[in-house]
C-alpha cells in the first residue's frame, strides 16, 4: 500500500473518532481511534528518522486515548463533578526576543493586542479596543504555543493554558460548567490570557455535530463567553486559540468580536532558521567547516521544531561518541550531513497549499 493510502485512512478514522467522541458514542469512538492508530503504525513503519519517531509516538498516544475511553467510570460522583480551579501556567520567562524570526507577525500582535493593554489611555482616545480574541494558525512545530506564552509575558498577565480534554465532559452540563469556571477565574484578574491549543476540538463546525451531543451545547457557550470580550471595562482579557486545522472551526467563532484576528504562523524564513540554529547550538563546540548561514539555507521547508530536532540528534551523536571513548571533537559539517540524509521536513507541500487557501478564502 502507498503512504498516501495510509494517510487517508488514518485521517478518515481519526475524524470519525472525533465526531463520535463529541457525540458521546464512546464505543464507536474507541474503535475508530484504534483503526486510526493501526494505519498510523503502518505509516510509521514506512517512514524514516524523526518522521517515523513522531508518527510512532502519535500512534501510541491514540491507543492510550482509546483505552481511556473504555476505562471511563460508568457513574459520576458528586466529588468528581467538582471542577478543579484553573491555575495560571508557568510562562517560563519566554518573551518575543526568544522567538526566532516572525518579525511581521510579532509586530502585528503588538499593535493589535499588546499595545492597547500597555497604553490603555491612548487606546481609549483612538477607540482602539483592548483584549478580545486572536487565532494563531499554521503548520505544526512553528511556535504557536510559544508565541501565546510570550504574549502573556509581554503583558505580565496570568496565563491560563487549557487543553480541550480539560473542558470536555460527557455528563450533561459539566462541560458548560468547566467553561464558565475558566472564564470566571480569568475575570478575577485585572488582566489575563486564556490559551487553548487545538481549539478546533472545542469549536467544530456545528453542521458536523450530532443532535443532543455535548458539542451542541459547548459551541454556543464559548460564543457567549467571547461576545463582548473586547468591551469588558473592568478586566483586560485576551483569548488566544491555536490550531493546525483552521478550516475545521465553526464560522461563527471567527466573526468580529470573537476570534476575529487571524494570524498565520508559517515556516521560518532563512534569518529565523539561522537564529533557531544559533539558539539550539549555543555553547556547543563547532568545527571550522560549519557555515551557519549556508546550513540555514539548506533547511528551507523545515519547521522550527524540525531544526531543533536536527540539532539535538547531531549533538546526541557527538555525545555518544565522546562517552564511548572517542576524543571530544567539535561537531563538523559531516555530523549535520549524516542526519540530513534521512531527516525530511515534517510539513509537506500539500499541507502548505491548504493553509494558503485558507489565508485567501477563510475556508
Amino acid at each position: 500500500m502507498s503512504n498516501r493510502f495510509y494517510i487517508e485512512q488514518y485521517e478518515r478514522h481519526r475524524r470519525k473518532g472525533l465526531v463520535n467522541y463529541r457525540n458521546n458514542n464512546l464505543t464507536e469512538a474507541r474503535y475508530q481511534f484504534l483503526k486510526a492508530a493501526e494505519f498510523l503504525f503502518k505509516l510509521a513503519k514506512e517512514s524514516e528518522g524523526r518522521l517515523r519517531e513522531t508518527r510512532m509516538t502519535s500512534a501510541k498516544k491514540m491507543v492510550v486515548l482509546a483505552r481511556e475511553l473504555k476505562e471511563r467510570p460508568a457513574k459520576k460522583t458528586a466529588e468528581a463533578s467538582k471542577p478543579e480551579p484553573p491555575k495560571p501556567a508557568d510562562r517560563a520567562g519566554i518573551t518575543f526576543a526568544d522567538i526566532a524570526g516572525l518579525v511581521d507577525v510579532k509586530e502585528e500582535i503588538r499593535i493589535k493586542m499588546i499595545y492597547p493593554f500597555l497604553h490603555p489611555e491612548k487606546a481609549a482616545r483612538y477607540r482602539v479596543r483592548r483584549g478580545g480574541g486572536i487565532l494563531l494558525y499554521g503548520p505544526p512545530g512553528t511556535g504557536k504555543t510559544m508565541i501565546a506564552r510570550a504574549i502573556s509575558a509581554e503583558l505580565d498577565a496570568p496565563f491560563f493554558s487549557i487543553a480541550p480534554s480539560d473542558i470536555l465532559n460527557k455528563w450533561v452540563g459539566e462541560s458548560e460548567k468547566n467553561i464558565d469556571h475558566l472564564f470566571s477565574t480569568a475575570r478575577g484578574h485585572d488582566r489575563a490570557v486564556i490559551f487553548i491549543d487545538e481549539v478546533e476540538a472545542l469549536t467544530p463546525k456545528r453542521r458536523d455535530v450530532q443532535e443532543g451531543s455535548v458539542m451542541q451545547r459547548v459551541v454556543p457557550q464559548i460564543l457567549g463567553e467571547l461576545d463582548g470580550f473586547d468591551r469588558d471595562e473592568k478586566n483586560a482579557l485576551l483569548f488566544v486559540g491555536a490550531t493546525n486545522e483552521p478550516w475545521s472551526i465553526d464560522g461563527a467563532i471567527l466573526r468580529p468580536g470573537r476570534l476575529d484576528e487571524k494570524i498565520y504562523i508559517g515556516l521560518p524564513d532563512r534569518a529565523a532558521r539561522r537564529k533557531i540554529l544559533d539558539l539550539s547550538l549555543a555553547g556547543v563546540p563547532l568545527a571550522g567547516d560549519i557555515d551557519p548561514d549556508a546550513l540555514a539555507g539548506r533547511l528551507d521547508g523545515y519547521s522550527g521544531a524540525d531544526i531543533a530536532y536536527l540539532c539535538r540528534k547531531v549533538c546526541e551523536t557527538a555525545f555518544r561518541e565522546a562517552v564511548a571513548g572517542a576524543a571530544e571533537e567539535p561537531i563538523g559539517a559531516d555530523g549535520f550531513d549524516a542526519v540530513l540524509d534521512w531527516l525530511r521536513p515534517s510539513v509537506n507541500e500539500a499541507e502548505l497549499e491548504r493553509f494558503e487557501e485558507f489565508r485567501e478564502t477563510g475556508q
